[in-house]
C-alpha cells in the first residue's frame, strides 16, 4: 500500500507589525522568566546565609572559649612550677607539629575530599567553615595533647 501524500499546512506570511508584536511578546516572556529565576536565587542565598550564619558564630565562640581555657591552664601550670632565670627554651612537642601539619594537609586536601563527605554534612557545613575549623582547632588540639604529655612526665 502506498502512503497517502501528506499535505503541508499553508504557510501564513505574517505582516511586519505582527512579527514585531510576536518578538516583543517573546522578549517580555523571557524577561519575566529571568526575573523569576533571579528572585528565586536571591531568596535561596538569603535563606542559606541565615542558616549558616549561626554555625559560624557558634564555631567562633567555641574557638575563643577553647583558647581562653588553654591559656588559663597555661597560667596555672606556670605559677605552680617556677622556672629558673636561665631556663632554655623547650622545643614544641611532637604532637603539636603533627596536628599543625595535619591541619595544613587536610585544609589543602579539603577541595578533593569535600565530594566524598556525606551529603548531610555538606548541606550543613560549608567548605569555608570546615577549612577554618581544621586550621584553628588542629593546633589547639596539639597544644592540649602537649600539656597532657608534660603532666604525665612531671609526675
Amino acid at each position: 500500500m502506498a502512503n497517502p501524500p501528506r499535505l503541508l499546512p499553508p504557510v501564513v506570511e505574517l505582516s511586519l507589525d505582527e512579527q514585531i508584536a510576536l518578538a516583543e511578546l517573546q522578549v517580555i516572556a523571557r524577561d519575566a522568566r529571568i526575573r523569576r529565576r533571579t528572585d528565586a536565587l536571591v531568596q535561596r542565598v538569603k535563606h542559606d546565609a541565615i542558616r549558616h550564619a549561626g554555625g559560624g558564630a557558634l564555631i567562633g565562640l567555641v574557638t575563643v572559649g577553647l583558647t581562653w581555657w588553654l591559656n588559663r591552664q597555661s597560667r596555672k601550670h606556670a605559677a605552680a612550677q617556677p622556672q629558673p632565670a636561665a631556663a632554655r627554651a623547650e622545643p614544641p612537642h611532637t604532637f603539636e607539629h603533627l596536628f599543625r601539619d595535619a591541619s595544613i594537609t587536610l585544609a589543602g586536601l579539603l577541595p578533593m575530599l569535600w565530594p566524598m563527605l556525606p551529603r548531610a554534612w555538606r548541606r550543613v557545613v560549608t567548605p569555608g567553615t570546615a577549612s577554618t575549623v581544621l586550621t584553628f582547632l588542629a593546633p589547639l588540639l596539639g597544644r592540649l595533647f602537649r600539656r597532657r604529655q608534660r603532666q604525665a612526665s612531671s609526675t
